[in-house]
């Protein structure tokens, strides 16, 4: 059913999971877009809240994932981090559970093999 020009879209839940060193284009880039969305609301989360280096930048005010109750739109960006974050059973946990329920699985190169390690590629073709 199409929207009336006057009434609000439905709200879209995106998540940026980040981890620490994640490359801020891989982050930035798909958040400049995303966020542009109609109806977008989007989260920024790690693991441990907080704060999150990315080469020299900080991004400060992140949530916490465990904290989440769902998303519609799950984004995995990459970064020189993400052998450290593979690493991360929480954070993979956490990945595994918002997916559980998302609309959307997306990453963006290396973030993909934080999708694989955390099971999330299993029969699927992915690239990175």
């Amino acid at each position: 059913m199409p929207q009336s020009p006057s009434s609000k879209p439905a709200p879209l839940h995106i998540v940026f999971a980040l981890f620490p060193n994640v490359t801020h284009l891989d982050f930035t880039g798909p958040h400049q877009i995303l966020s542009r969305l109609p109806g977008a609301q989007v989260v920024i989360a790690s693991e441990a809240g907080g704060e999150i280096e990315a080469e020299g930048l900080v991004f400060a005010r992140v949530a916490r994932l465990a904290d989440l109750e769902h998303c519609d739109l799950l984004c995995v960006p990459g970064g020189f981090g993400v052998t450290q974050a593979m690493a991360d059973q929480a954070y993979l946990d956490q990945l595994r559970r918002l997916a559980a329920g998302a609309r959307y699985v997306t990453s963006v190169c290396t973030g993909s093999l934080l999708l694989g390690a955390a099971g999330l590629l299993r029969g699927r073709r992915a690239a990175c």
